[in-house]
């Protein structure tokens, strides 16, 4: 996402990664993947929860997950061994100004996420709506 950041303030949007992990771990992985948003921290899961975000080993650990994460190590990620709980399944959400959901988007496994140019035309058109 790092390199779409840009576009995103070009569409005012703010993105903000909430992770359930400790404070120094989200920490390193927002320097490890460049990414210049800001960082909420939900140990409790409160927000996980509200969203209906799943756990899930089988779908957390699955082909796909493994290749990624040797690719990763491959292109020099350093591999620091499971942190927190690996099962937690992830999504992508946009809320509106008004506090409404205008994409929902629930990860069905690990890798999970949709394609950058969906998540641009939702807030196009929340641009456009707004314009008018």
């Amino acid at each position: 996402m790092c390199q779409y950041q840009d576009e995103f303030k070009r569409l005012n949007t703010e993105v903000l990664i909430i992770a359930f992990g400790t404070l120094p771990l989200a920490q390193a992985w927002l320097e490890e993947t460049c990414a210049p948003f800001r960082l909420l921290l939900d140990p409790e899961r409160t927000v996980y929860q509200a969203y209906e975000l799943e756990r899930s080993l089988l779908r957390s650990w699955n082909l796909k997950t493994v290749q990624r994460y040797v690719q990763l190590m491959r292109d020099g990620r350093q591999w620091r061994g499971i942190q927190g709980d690996s099962t937690q399944l992830g999504g992508d959400f946009i809320v509106d100004a008004d506090g409404i959901l205008r994409l929902v988007y629930r990860s069905s496994e690990a890798t999970d996420r949709p394609p950058v140019e969906r998540l641009f035309a939702v807030l196009r058109r929340l641009m456009r709506k707004d314009e008018t």
